[in-house]
């Protein structure tokens, strides 16, 4: 654990350098990145890995997690903690600190208003209408509004290896990917959900109260399974060689920690219940047999606060009381001047 902060757009470059991708004449891994590559984490003594690992946790406050790992409920994450590089005061999120802007940032190395994805929801003023990424019906082709020329991480590795093998589980930032969760959406080939009861890793006790935690735990197992199956060399019927890179995107943490807050007990559950599935693919890479040829990164899209409930009520009463014109997008975009 180092006393030091990261920014999430950081990660994608050092991802880069760690897998010896080359550098453009601009010295960039990534065309454009914002991110520069964190040095102070890379030891390269031992060679360079030759798989990579990411792990998204959705919405999750860093201390929470530094201490349920410390405290032995989250098994698997002090794992990769002893294993490497903590940083004690977190990673830095853009602007807006959402879901789908900083996705799209942690794989781009751009900040949200270089790379186009400006929000869950925006108002696009050219186009005149309203984007929303974010909905079950969007969020397979969110990529679409990509800014053109922005590079993933799955594009940079395939630009100098051509053959390597890349993965994206759960994860709408999927350009370039050989695999990916919502080519299923996009092919309208929609895997069958299993029902909540029997998924292992699941509290029960907020399964049952909460539509959120129950969706969310269906979606993780489901990623998680691809994961676990994609190592293992085959998922429904089909063989897939060992990814290069594989990014495993868990959704739990982010309705458990919306419903109670970052201290609340439902969000304890939901990282006990990430941590186990997050061990299901450490398992799976140990099986493969290329688990010390391997290099994990676990990261969150923004964090997670206490608010005040008794603190209510928006923007707009006070700016129709004061006469302006505007409309007020993704809770926290306002377009003057628009109706």
């Amino acid at each position: 654990m180092v006393p030091r902060v990261a920014r999430l757009v950081d990660i994608a470059p050092t991802v880069a350098e760690l897998l010896g991708t080359m550098v453009g004449s601009d010295g960039r891994h990534l065309a454009g990145q914002d991110g520069e590559v964190r040095a102070d984490v890379l030891d390269f003594t031992g060679g360079r890995p030759h798989h990579v690992v990411g792990f998204l946790f959705d919405g999750l406050n860093p201390n929470v997690l530094y201490a349920m790992a410390a405290a032995g409920e989250a098994p698997n994450v002090a794992r990769l903690m002893a294993m490497g590089t903590a940083y004690e005061w977190g990673a830095m999120a853009g602007l807006p600190t959402v879901t789908l802007a900083n996705h799209t940032s942690i794989l781009t190395g751009r900040l949200p208003g270089h790379h186009g994805i400006l929000h869950n929801t925006w108002f696009d003023r050219a186009r005149h209408e309203q984007v929303i990424t974010n909905s079950q019906a969007t969020w397979p082709r969110a990529m679409q509004h990509l800014d053109a020329g922005v590079e993933t991480l799955h594009e940079v590795i395939h630009r100098v290896s051509p053959d390597a093998f890349t993965a994206s589980i759960n994860e709408p930032c999927d350009s370039g990917a050989d695999y990916s969760t919502f080519d299923y959406f996009r092919r309208g080939e929609v895997p069958p959900l299993p029902d909540v009861d029997g998924i292992p890793h699941t509290t029960e006790r907020f399964v049952r109260p909460s539509k959120d935690y129950a969706w969310s735990t269906v979606v993780d197992h489901m990623g998680a399974e691809q994961a676990v199956g994609i190592w293992s060399g085959e998922y429904h019927g089909v063989t897939y060689p060992h990814p290069r890179f594989i990014w495993c995107n868990f959704t739990l943490t982010d309705s458990a920690f919306h419903a109670g807050g970052p201290h609340s007990e439902i969000a304890a559950a939901s990282v006990r219940d990430t941590d186990a599935r997050l061990g299901e693919v450490l398992g799976a890479v140990e099986r493969a047999g290329v688990f010390d040829d391997t290099a994990f990164v676990l990261v969150a899209d923004h964090g997670m606060q206490q608010s005040d409930p008794a603190v209510r009520g928006d923007w707009d009463a006070a700016l129709r009381d004061a006469g302006i014109t505007f409309r007020d997008e993704g809770y926290s975009f306002l377009y003057l001047d628009e109706e």
